[in-house]
């Protein structure tokens, strides 16, 4: 599907870090700590993977991705969505960099 990127809140590296340990558990490494942010017409029903609520922290809902075929994972937080169709999405790797994205550039996303 075509997605566009935005901006974020600006608070998913810190989100990203205190998840960390739960998350390298779950997909195998540790994120690049920040999320990259994109908008979608609509997102489709997923099989996702969970990591339960622990501490203040919500639970969140992941799905494996590729974002112009770079290896990604969907997150859904249960606290803290995003208005609309926006997905935020971590990887290895700093997928923006790496991809060189400038907000309102279309990437593909697939699930």
């Amino acid at each position: 599907m075509k997605a566009m990127v935005v901006s974020g809140k600006g608070e998913g590296a810190k989100y990203v870090e205190v998840y960390s340990n739960k998350l390298k558990k779950e997909i195998g490494f540790v994120p690049y700590p920040g999320t990259l942010n994109l908008k979608v017409k609509s997102i489709p029903p997923l099989e996702t993977l969970r990591i339960d609520a622990f501490g203040k922290f919500g639970a969140v809902e992941m799905a494996p991705c590729a974002v112009n075929r770079e290896r990604a994972f969907a997150v859904f937080p249960e606290k803290g969505k995003h208005e609309g169709n926006v997905v935020e999405v971590i990887a290895e790797k700093n997928i923006k960099a790496v991809l060189s994205l400038e907000d309102g550039d279309f990437v593909h996303l697939q699930f």
